[in-house]
């Protein structure tokens, strides 16, 4: 006898027909429309011949047998996956010896309006799932994407519903529905590269990463240059990004360097206030009250206390 598990150690212990989930997958301007998944465990149970309106995915998990579709016949083993598309007659037997388990999900596929704010990036490989669903009616092969795991965890979802289970089987099933392309297009790369940031969203980044320089390394022209943009452009990005000024964003880190050297070492104040790189002791104190509404000595003894 064959063994019962595959090779993600998928196992199924009993039949689970789940053909009433409501279960829409949105792609960019194609939605996924699923009408069951199922999951059939090892049986002598033979499909008579059939065909859908939808696409049909099948996943053999484990066991043997044959697939007859549109006239050919096809040898069953572990690990195969098939495509039957929009009606596609075929007809599942199984091994007497060896019988075969078998995953499916049964869906049609509707091409929505393409909206505003999709990049042309999620534009173009839409069109390319779309075109390649569309054009494909019967595809046979191995599962070479590793779809028969996806399937596992789809399985695991629906057993334990935990918070957000909805939301993980809805991203197994649109990962299924893309593995499937990448097996009917091959090796063929996509033509299309990834969507780059532009440049204000890498000077964005770039500001996030600045600003975490000691303040010492911190001045408006040394940003402003490193950025290569203007002062005035610089006072936009700040406000964008941090929804202050660079000088209030300068006060705010020095607040909090003298707040952990007030809580986390035995350093006087006028210590912190050097370390802090402020221009005086009166002047840390000043505005550290000014911005916490307690002197620096308060604040260590209030923090010491909690």
């Amino acid at each position: 006898m064959c063994n019962r598990k595959g090779e993600y150690g998928m196992e199924i212990p009993y039949r689970r027909d789940y053909d009433d989930l409501d279960l829409r997958v949105q792609m960019g301007h194609l939605q996924i429309n699923v009408w069951y998944i199922r999951f059939v465990p090892a049986s002598m149970r033979t499909n008579k011949k059939h065909a859908h309106g939808g696409y049909e995915l099948h996943f053999i998990p484990y066991g043997y047998g044959q697939l007859i579709a549109e006239g050919n016949h096809y040898r069953i083993t572990p690990n195969t996956f098939y495509l039957t598309g929009p009606l596609v007659y075929h007809e599942q037997t199984t091994d007497a010896d060896n019988p075969l388990a078998e995953c499916c999900i049964n869906f049609d596929i509707t091409v929505t309006k393409k909206r505003n704010d999709d990049n042309e990036f999620l534009r173009i490989e839409t069109d390319a799932l779309i075109e390649t669903l569309s054009s494909t009616r019967f595809w046979f092969g191995e599962d070479a994407y590793g779809s028969i795991g996806l399937f596992q965890r789809i399985m695991d979802e629906l057993d334990n519903r935990l918070v957000g289970y909805y939301h993980n089987i809805r991203s197994y099933v649109s990962q299924i529905i893309v593995n499937a392309v990448r097996s009917y297009r091959g090796e063929n790369k996509a033509d299309y590269a990834l969507p780059r940031k532009t440049l204000n969203e890498k000077r964005e980044h770039l500001l996030d990463a600045l600003m975490n320089r000691e303040p010492s390394d911190l001045s408006l022209e040394q940003m402003a240059s490193a950025l290569k943009v203007s002062k005035r452009h610089l006072h936009r990005l700040m406000k964008k990004q941090f929804h202050m000024t660079f000088k209030q964003k300068l006060s705010q880190e020095k607040l909090e360097i003298a707040k952990k050297l007030l809580t986390e070492t035995q350093l006087t104040v006028d210590e912190v206030a050097r370390t802090a790189e402020y221009s005086s002791s009166s002047y840390f104190c000043k505005k550290f009250k000014a911005l916490t509404g307690m002197s620096p000595t308060a604040y260590r003894k209030t923090a010491m206390r909690e």
